[in-house]
């Protein structure tokens, strides 16, 4: 998701009985307002079990707050970065930006085999050549290509061949 599409998500986005995030809106920043996703249009996010835990300990907390997320000061006026940047510190991890987090998602989709239609749907990106701008193509693009071939025959295959050279 998008950084403003996760500030404007609500618990009403949230289907937790057939495990589906409906996104709709996002947060503007410079006009500091709710808006239509970046797209223009709507779309679904699968919740997997992990983030199914997540979200219903996150509606526990939430008290009568309807965002999903609580509000951290500064993320309304666009510092999420500095967030962001201030937890990775803490956990002892490399500095990212925001955006990175998408692209991280998305590569880690196309690296357990999701196929890239799939994945442009659920991230929002209005074609695949817009996607592969975000996919981190570290080799994963030919991964498992070559597990269908077999060079060397097998046991059985060479029990039957005639040794030509008398060795």
């Amino acid at each position: 998701m998008r950084n403003g599409e996760l500030y404007a998500l609500t618990f009403q986005d949230v289907d937790f009985d057939n495990k589906l995030i409906t996104l709709s809106r996002s947060y503007n920043t410079r006009t500091r307002s709710i808006k239509s996703t970046k797209s223009g249009y709507w779309r679904q996010i699968p919740i997997s079990a992990e983030l199914d835990v997540l979200l219903k300990e996150l509606k526990l907390k939430a008290g009568t707050r309807k965002e999903v997320l609580p509000r951290l000061p500064g993320w309304e006026k666009g510092l999420q970065a500095k967030v962001l940047r201030g937890f990775c510190q803490v956990a002892g991890l490399p500095s990212v930006k925001f955006h990175t987090l998408r692209a991280c998602f998305a590569t880690q989709l196309i690296r357990t085999g999701v196929p890239p239609i799939q994945i442009q749907k659920i991230c929002g990106w209005k074609d695949l050549e817009t996607m592969q701008i975000y996919i981190r193509l570290a080799g994963i693009e030919v991964q498992g290509v070559t597990d269908g071939l077999k060079l060397l025959p097998e046991t059985e295959i060479m029990c039957k061949v005639v040794n030509l050279f008398g060795e």
